[in-house]
């Protein structure tokens, strides 16, 4: 990769959606977290969220004229890729439960902690078929740091 691809507007796009997906994700902890309240379990805030997900992105696919995937696709899906949504489900259940004890900065600060420490070993590896990104003593300060971040977070 060159460093004209690294600032193409394309890529500096793409940071920008992924920056407004993070701030959603903040919305969406502390939103879910009243929600289970309301609700009276955490699982049931959870189970809204994707149920309301769910509508959304159904209507998204008729909207911009989506086919159905095929049944043979389906099927020759791996296993593994069908956990996608046991993880999903998971981070949106225990945000659910620490954000309320947490607060959002905290609970987001330390999952994002899990994220890159996982999608260091996932990189360097090439597992699930990810692109292989060697470790790094640079990739390791990274997250390092941000587990600082996390230290400084929960001082306060």
């Amino acid at each position: 990769m060159t460093d004209s691809s690294i600032l193409s507007p394309v890529n500096n796009l793409y940071i920008l959606f992924a920056i407004a997906a993070g701030a959603g994700v903040a919305a969406q902890a502390v939103i879910n977290g009243r929600l289970r309240f309301i609700l009276g379990a955490p699982v049931w805030a959870a189970t809204a969220q994707f149920v309301v997900g769910l509508i959304m992105l159904t209507l998204f696919a008729v909207l911009s004229r989506q086919s159905l995937p095929a049944g043979a696709d389906i099927a020759r899906a791996p296993w593994w890729m069908w956990t996608g949504g046991l993880f999903g489900a998971f981070f949106i259940l225990m945000a659910v439960i620490t954000t309320p004890v947490l607060g959002a900065a905290l609970m987001l600060a330390s999952s994002i902690v899990g994220q890159l420490s996982a999608a260091l070993v996932i990189d360097h590896f090439g597992l699930f078929g990810a692109t292989v990104v060697p470790i790094s003593t640079t990739r390791v300060i990274g997250v390092l740091l941000l587990a600082a971040g996390v230290i400084l977070i929960r001082w306060t």
